[in-house]
């Protein structure tokens, strides 16, 4: 199986691919310099892309949830991966820190206490090069999981702002004819989008009492702007359950009278998954 992540080696992302890769009976991985590109690898250079949808403390990967309203995608699977970072120095007193700007964003209370300059960075690893490649005092933020390849004699561990921090990835792929087989035994989850097409006043209610009708547990919701006019938006939706589950299929059926109802797919759900 040919897995896209988001790149270079050395990433959360590349963490969950390779999570996602031990499931299958054969994997290789390829890299992609960004979220889009990695989902455009799809189906021609990948069979499956592995891409972050939700954090903890940053929300929802926005650019994902775009690509699913102009390319639906189904989702196959969901990882979250503990995301833990390190202040790793080659001076007791860094003159300047690098660090990915998501990463800078998680951990503002640790770089808070230093008066030096961020220099935000592509990404972690390229923060970490960076700092190896460093004449002057310097810092970086790297993840964890990252130390193991390198000595640092200036290290201040688990930095981030929120002690539970981590990252939910989800594998897509394009639609299949047949979707994944089910198992009795295990709890999934359904995302779907509800296309705006025909907006009025109430109509996030309609769907909400619709949903609380049938008691069908909603776990996510996020409105995206249609691009086309202000206060029109799209609403990408998850809830527990599978698309076959009679509630599920009975509430998607009465709000596809007025909207358009796209199902991206029924998948385990992740250990902590939200």
């Amino acid at each position: 199986m040919r897995i896209a992540t988001l790149g270079p080696a050395g990433t959360f992302s590349e963490l969950a691919a390779c999570e996602y890769g031990r499931q299958q009976t054969d994997y290789t991985l390829q890299f992609f310099p960004a979220l889009g590109r990695v989902l455009k690898a799809i189906p021609n250079e990948a069979d499956v892309a592995v891409v972050p949808i939700e954090n903890i403390v940053e929300g929802m990967v926005s650019p994902v949830i775009d690509t699913f309203v102009k390319r639906p995608l189904e989702i196959v699977a969901e990882l979250s991966i503990p995301v833990r970072f390190s202040l790793v120095a080659n001076s007791p007193k860094p003159e300047k820190i690098y660090a990915q700007f998501v990463a800078q964003g998680q951990c503002s209370d640790c770089l808070g206490r230093y008066d030096v300059p961020i220099m935000n960075t592509a990404s972690n690893s390229e923060a970490l090069q960076l700092l190896l490649q460093s004449r002057e005092p310097a810092a970086a933020v790297v993840p964890e999981h990252c130390l193991a390849q390198h000595h640092f004699d200036h290290v201040e561990h688990d930095i981030t702002d929120y002690a539970h921090n981590e990252t939910r990835f989800v594998a897509v792929r394009e639609p299949q004819q047949q979707p994944p087989e089910r198992d009795p035994a295990v709890a999934y989850k359904t995302s779907l989008l509800i296309v705006d097409d025909t907006d009025h006043p109430g109509l996030l209610v309609e769907h909400l009492q619709v949903f609380a009708g049938y008691r069908v547990n909603l776990t996510s919701l996020v409105s995206r702007p249609t691009g086309q006019k202000f206060g029109h938006y799209h609403f990408y939706l998850e809830c527990e359950g599978h698309q076959d589950d009679s509630a599920i299929r009975a509430a998607l059926t009465l709000i596809a009278l007025r909207n358009r109802v796209v199902v991206l797919g029924s998948y385990p759900s992740s250990a902590g998954a939200t």
